[in-house]
């Protein structure tokens, strides 16, 4: 292993930077960097107050099936 990828995982280890190795649920960690940004926040609960839970729920499970 090369100098620089073992000084990175050394840096990960000790927790210096986060490793961000996407897992493999591509949704999940999809759905995991959209919901940093506070504007994503503030969308979602626009859309929560806007439309009917059952709505939202089926919205999801088709975003997750896809």
């Amino acid at each position: 292993m090369s100098d620089s990828v073992k000084k990175y995982f050394e840096m990960v280890e000790d927790g210096i930077i986060k490793d961000n190795k996407p897992p493999n649920d591509y949704l999940s960690w999809k759905l995991k960097s959209l919901m940093d940004d506070e504007n994503m926040r503030k969308e979602a609960y626009t859309i929560l107050t806007k439309y009917d839970p059952a709505v939202i729920l089926k919205a999801a499970k088709i975003l997750k099936d896809n």
